[in-house]
Order: C-alpha cells, then sequence, then structure tokens
C-alpha cells in the first residue's frame, strides 16, 4: 500500500475520492496534464517518504543504539534446558522448560514441572543431558523451584562446571514491553516466539504477566526475556478460554528463593507431594521436608547389609544429623562391600532416604524409621556399570557420646580405614 499524502490515503482511496474525468471527451492536452499531475504526486510522495516516518509508525530499519532482541536471546539458547519427567517405574510422564542461573548447574523451572518428579533429566540448548539431582528451594503457591544439575556416573556425582546461564532482569516491567520467550513446547526444543506484554494482573496478592508470546504444553517453566536478553519472568500457564492468553510469573519471585540451597532429593520430593500431599509453600518452610517425629535421627546405628546380587553380607554403620528433616553424616562398610563415603538425604515421617558418594561407587538407600533403628533397601552402581540391589538393618547406638562431623567430604571414613 502507498502513501501519498500526509492524510496517509491510499492510492485507491485518493482515486475514490478524485473526480473521474472521461477521457474520451477530453483534450489530448487535458489527458497529457493529469497524467503529469499524478506522475509529481507520486514522485513526491515517495522523495517525501525517504526523509520522514509518520509519527507513531515503527520503522522496520533497526536504529543505531536499539538492542537486538532476537540476537540477545539467542546467545542464551545454550542456558534454556528441556526437562523429562519419569515416574517411579523409570516411564516417561511428562517434560517442562527451564533455565540455568549459575555455572555449576543451579536452574529454575515451574514447581508443577517437578512436582511428579520421581527422577529428571535436563537436556541443555546445545544437546548435552545433565541429570536433576535435587531440588533446593520452592514455592507451590508461587509455581516456582530451584533445582540442582549433575551427572550420576558409576564413580560417583559428577558436579556440573562451566554451564552457559542467564541474566536475571531487575528493571520495571511495563504494559507494552516486547518480550521473547524460549521452550519446548510439545517437545520442540529451543522455541522462540515474540510478543508483548498485554497486561499486568493480580491474584489473591499474587501478580503475573500477561504476555502475547505464543506457549503451549511444553512451554512451562521456560525464560521470558526482554530486549537486553535479560529473564523477567517465567511462563506458567496458558487460558484455554480464550486466544492467545498466556501468563508468566515475574522473576522478583525467583530472587527471593534463588539464594537457598536445601539440596533436597528429587525423590523425597515426589514423596512429599504424593503421600503426604503438596508442601505448604510458607516462606519459611520453602524446600524443607516436615520434621520426624521421635526427635529426630540425628546419631549413630549400626548394622548389616546384605547385598542381594552377589549374595554377600557385611557390617556397615552410619553417623547422621539431622536439621529440619535433612540428613547429612558418614556412612562406614567394611569388606568384602565396600563405598564407604559421605552420605545426604531426608527424613518425611517413618520414610528415611539417603546417597552416599564412596570414592568409587555411588549409593541410593530407603528405609523405614522405628524407635530402634530403620531398615530397608539399596541400590548400589559400581564402576564397571550395572546396578546392583541390596537389603539393610540399622540400629540406634545408646551411646553417650555422639561423634560429630563438620565436613562429610573431609571427615568421613574410607574403605581402608574400616579395615584396618
Amino acid at each position: 500500500m502507498m502513501i501519498l499524502s500526509r492524510e496517509r490515503l491510499a492510492l485507491h482511496d485518493y482515486v475514490a475520492k478524485t473526480r473521474v474525468f472521461r477521457m474520451g471527451r477530453v483534450s489530448f492536452f487535458r489527458r497529457a496534464s493529469v497524467a503529469l499531475l499524478v506522475l509529481i504526486g507520486l514522485f513526491g510522495s515517495v522523495s517525501f517518504l525517504r526523509q520522514i516516518r509518520p509519527s507513531g509508525v515503527a520503522s522496520t530499519a533497526q536504529e543505531p543504539n536499539e538492542p537486538s532482541a532476537l540476537g540477545s536471546v539467542l546467545k542464551q539458547i545454550s542456558a534454556v534446558v528441556t526437562l523429562y519427567i519419569y515416574d517411579p517405574e523409570g516411564k516417561p510422564s511428562s517434560l517442562g522448560s527451564g533455565f540455568l542461573i549459575t555455572d555449576d548447574g543451579v536452574g529454575v523451572t515451574n514447581f508443577h514441572v517437578l512436582k511428579d518428579a520421581f527422577s529428571a533429566e535436563a537436556k541443555l540448548g546445545d544437546g548435552r543431558i545433565y541429570h536433576v539431582l535435587a531440588v533446593h528451594a520452592f514455592q507451590a503457591n508461587h509455581d516456582i523451584a530451584i533445582f540442582q544439575l549433575g551427572r550420576r556416573t558409576s564413580l560417583g556425582v559428577e558436579a556440573a562446571t562451566n554451564l552457559s546461564h542467564v541474566e536475571l532482569s531487575s528493571e520495571r516491567v511495563r504494559v507494552g514491553d516486547r518480550v521473547t520467550t524460549v521452550g519446548s513446547p510439545e517437545g520442540l526444543s529451543n522455541t522462540v516466539s515474540d510478543g508483548l506484554v498485554s497486561a499486568i494482573r493480580g491474584d489473591a496478592g499474587e501478580q503475573y504477566f500477561q504476555i502475547t508470546a505464543p506457549i503451549s504444553h511444553g512451554s512451562s517453566g521456560g525464560p521470558v526475556f526482554n530486549l537486553k536478553g535479560q529473564v523477567v519472568a517465567i511462563t506458567s500457564f496458558q487460558s484455554r478460554e480464550g486466544q492467545n492468553l498466556n501468563f508468566a510469573i515475574p522473576v522478583s519471585e525467583v530472587a527471593a528463593i534463588s539464594n537457598q540451597r536445601e539440596n533436597l532429593p528429587l525423590e523425597q520430593l515426589y514423596k512429599q507431594t504424593h503421600v503426604a500431599g503438596e508442601p505448604a509453600a510458607r516462606p519459611e518452610t520453602v524446600g524443607r521436608a516436615a520434621p520426624t517425629p521421635r526427635g529426630g535421627l540425628t546419631g549413630s546405628f549400626w548394622g548389616t547389609a546384605h547385598n542381594l546380587t552377589a549374595n554377600v553380607t557385611a557390617g556397615f554403620g552410619i553417623i547422621v544429623e539431622e536439621r529440619q528433616g535433612l540428613l547429612q553424616g558418614c556412612l562406614g562398610v567394611k569388606a568384602p562391600l565396600y563405598g564407604s563415603g559421605p552420605l545426604q538425604g531426608s527424613v518425611q515421617g517413618d520414610d528415611v532416604q539417603f546417597d552416599v558418594n564412596g570414592a568409587s561407587i555411588y549409593m541410593h538407600f530407603e528405609g523405614r524409621n522405628s524407635a530402634d533403628g530403620f531398615r530397608g533397601i539399596y541400590s548400589a552402581y559400581p564402576p564397571g556399570g550395572g546396578r546392583e540391589s541390596g537389603e539393610f538393618t540399622l540400629e540406634r547406638q545408646r551411646s553417650k557420646q555422639q561423634a560429630r562431623i563438620s565436613d562429610p567430604q573431609k571427615d568421613c571414613p574410607t574403605d581402608t580405614d574400616m579395615n584396618n
């Protein structure tokens, strides 16, 4: 469509408002004059448009100082992750999105993405795969979860290092701001969509950004970027009652809990949400398991471990300290079994679980607490690969002096220490 004047009339509008000449009855001179006037008008309008841009009409050319939104966002794609969720049987159950906020694998997603995860994997924007090891903090009512990435190997847990991460914006978001989302709608990783902040809405004391950037199943938990490539919000949900009604959580809600490091294993979060119901989301109890009865598990325990795969039994013990439902301590085991090293875990009611990262083996224990101790099953992942299963029994030691552990990584015994 071509503009001919300051009134911005289209060519067909201009002709419609101009008297129609009957060319057959007009002299050659008048016909030539009309044609010349039209050509002059067209030439003048084009020249005029080259010099100015009508007020209120956006230019398609980028201003020299205007940030390149697409370029800024594309640089962040490697920090956006696709989360694959698995049930207790190891079967895929759902998927979502997330993004990393530190170079050692701390990330953000929606709480509803991880609450059904007995285990989860994260595929980075560059294709690398990591495990979701734990949840550091969550707020169910704000639909936010902070998670930790790493890799479980036959030699133990490999920490994530030097990963790309995003920058969280501290600037105020306004209606009309341009935004871009990156996520995995329907599992299509690294999907980029743009739009506007169409409204800022509140519901029961909570704030949401209504955005026009399209989202769908699998986008939940992904980042919403501003023109500078900074994250301003987390995609959360959409309304199916209308068209293009999408909502995101302000990133300020993330900043409030991003520094917490509760290290709650994913399996324990699953038990909290499926056995005990969804946890309270008050800020003072964010990401914490409910305290166990009987005064806690702090103390020393000794018993036996029976490796069912190899049909081998050995004595072993643990020293643990419980704080608000979270466990840390040491495990020591006698020959012919091995795997002594630091442990961490959690307690929920009568359920106890902990992980042990020995010098060359990773083990996961689950049991039931009683007044005198606890018993249960474990899985071991030896350095040669594969998985071994076993069962264990531990009894509380009534010694008046309990060993204290200030640093499990340094203070815990090794297999050599246990057998000298």
